[in-house]
């Protein structure tokens, strides 16, 4: 993650500390984090290829000061990639794309093909890139409520990312139950050692929660504090669509045994600040 000047990443929350506030939730749902989150996944055709043109496309990074965190991470087999990237605002994230035209160009003209493209912010800067982004086929996650702790730059970075989706049954029950728990998550990001925790959403179809952890306990912690809220949406409100973990290999190695049975795609950082 890179200088937090800009916001960091979070958590979700602990229902043992949830008897605690007496605030309404509603009140609490406050959108604190104001980045803009791309999330291209890549399908590998070529993985030495592909890795020498984003690697010559990363060491003279332009407009660096304007992205909060970035790096490449690899499924274990090689097969697919994802860029975790953040950005101040929908105008750098743009600036960005322009940056990398050339390599990305050259990394779809045979080392690999463009599987999925996602982006998540506020709706005031998903709105500015609903039109260059829908010719790729983008889909487009609304963050309603979420923070960012500022952290020190980190170059590499070992932070733990956590992304569940989940497909909604019924969107205002689930928006309730993690509503009624996001101010226990506030209360624990340091204990969980939240780098950032944010719910978007694609409509009412599909929900998803951005997280990142400072290391694989720092998720186990996350994960026991929230098991009554998730066990809740379950039952009822949603699915959990897809999982993926996104870290250093000797931490995704710690989440295994966990998170294995859930269908859990590991992508293993190879690159980034």
């Amino acid at each position: 993650s890179l200088d937090e000047k800009k916001p960091s990443s979070g958590t979700l929350e602990s229902p043992k500390k949830k008897a605690a506030p007496q605030v309404p939730a509603s009140a609490a749902l406050t959108l604190d984090d104001t980045t803009v989150t791309l999330a291209p996944y890549f399908k590998v055709k070529d993985l030495g290829k592909f890795k020498e043109i984003w690697k010559a496309a990363y060491d003279p990074f332009a407009h660096k000061d304007d992205c909060v965190h970035y790096s490449f991470g690899f499924t274990e087999d090689g097969t697919r990639a994802h860029c975790r990237e953040a950005y101040t605002s929908a105008k750098t994230a743009l600036q960005h794309l322009a940056d990398v035209d050339a390599a990305l160009k050259a990394v779809l003209d045979g080392p690999a093909e463009l599987e999925r493209l996602e982006v998540h912010g506020p709706k005031a800067e998903i709105d500015q890139l609903i039109e260059p982004l829908t010719p790729l086929g983008c889909k487009f996650f609304v963050c309603q409520w979420g923070f960012r702790p500022s952290k020190p730059a980190m170059d590499p970075d070992t932070v733990v990312h956590l992304y569940p989706y989940f497909t909604l049954k019924d969107a205002p029950a689930f928006k309730k139950i993690w509503g009624d728990a996001y101010p226990a998550t506030k209360a624990a990001a340091a204990e969980e050692k939240s780098h950032q925790y944010a719910f978007s959403f694609e409509g009412d179809a599909v929900a998803s929660c951005r997280e990142s952890y400072g290391d694989a306990d720092g998720v186990l912690t996350h994960l026991g504090n929230v098991d009554t809220p998730l066990n809740a949406v379950l039952d009822g409100p949603a699915d959990l669509a897809r999982l993926e973990v996104h870290g250093p290999q000797s931490e995704c190695d710690k989440l295994k045994e966990a998170l294995s049975p859930l269908g859990c795609v590991f992508y293993v950082t190879d690159w980034g600040f």
